[in-house]
């Protein structure tokens, strides 16, 4: 942890460039970060020699007045584009600094409970579907297998996210054994090319569809889905999404799937959201990917403050923008 505050320190001083004193801009960044910190990590923070050495060394300076075309080599180039996935997509667009600190920088963030319990729930139906899948008790017993690895307990506030995922498996797998729909991948990766950048990722569930009723033949159809534990979105809220949309392109261009629909399945609430494809969706995505790879190779890393996503983001106790 404390090294992630250090790391986090580093990168605040360089965001706020050569404009303002090494020693008062530290000042500022500490207070920050020992706001954030509990008793015993404060200690062991305040007895780091770090601000010492970049206020005395001749590196301070160079530091803190970096510019930013020396990132260049950090950036996650692939030939002439970058590698890419629909997560650093949204992350660019949410906010261009939390791209840099997180994609750019690397600096590591620590994982909240309902992070581990959301991950926890996904490796769950993972492991389940590639063993091939198998009864109630096989999903729940993988569930307190994950739990553990998890690090999660069984006290107040953890018993009860173990007894609403326990729940939600019971549910998810009651459904899987109702639908009509067939599931034929799982965790199914991709990797296409989109201009000059690489798309990469995977995706959760794909389904093929019952036929017509009246058996006529036409090209098979498949249902892109992908899990969330999250509070559910509408379709409406939805209507800007850029992941599904991505994962349309890539089952056309990986997969040569060209008779596809989307749905997210929120597995906490049983409910799976369709969102539906516009006319035009693959220039739209792909116009909006050309822009954030156009936006990342220039280094164009100012943050977008929004009460939504700074409510959220791991970096916020040394943005610059929350100074305003």
């Amino acid at each position: 942890m404390v090294r992630y505050l250090e790391l986090l320190k580093l990168a605040a001083l360089m965001q706020r460039g050569g404009g303002r004193d090494t020693a008062e801009a530290l000042a500022d960044i500490n207070a920050r970060l020992l706001a954030a910190t509990t008793p015993l990590q404060r200690e062991i923070f305040q007895t780091s020699t770090l601000d010492a050495t970049l206020v005395a060394g001749p590196r301070a300076a160079r530091i803190a007045t970096r510019e930013e075309r020396s990132l260049g080599p950090f950036l996650p180039r692939r030939g002439v584009g970058l590698a890419l996935s629909a997560s650093d997509i949204e992350t660019y667009r949410s906010c261009p600094l939390r791209y840099k600190f997180s994609r750019v920088l690397r600096i590591p963030a620590e994982q909240t409970r309902q992070q581990r319990f959301g991950i926890t729930v996904h490796q769950v139906l993972e492991r389940f579907h590639g063993e091939g899948g198998g009864t109630l008790a096989q999903m729940l017993e993988l569930l307190d297998a994950g739990w553990r690895r998890a690090g999660l307990g069984y006290g107040e506030q953890e018993g009860r996210l173990h007894e609403r995922a326990r729940a939600a498996l019971a549910r998810y797998h009651a459904r899987l054994q109702e639908q009509a729909a067939q599931p034929v991948w799982f965790e199914r990766s991709f990797a296409f090319r989109l201009g000059p950048h690489h798309l990469r990722g995977r995706v959760d569930r794909v389904d093929r569809l019952a036929g017509p009723a009246d058996g006529s033949q036409e090209q098979a159809r498949y249902e892109l889905i992908d899990y969330k534990t999250s509070r559910p979105r509408t379709a409406e809220e939805l209507s800007q999404d850029v992941q599904l949309s991505l994962y349309a392109l890539a089952a056309s261009e990986a997969w040569k799937l060209e008779s596809s629909q989307q749905a997210y399945y929120y597995v906490l609430d049983d409910r799976k959201v369709p969102v539906p494809r516009p006319a035009h969706d693959a220039d739209s995505i792909t116009h909006t990917v050309l822009q954030v790879g156009e936006g990342i190779l220039a280094e164009a890393f100012e943050p977008t403050p929004s009460p939504a996503a700074c409510s959220l983001c791991d970096y916020r106790i040394v943005c610059p923008a929350s100074e305003a």
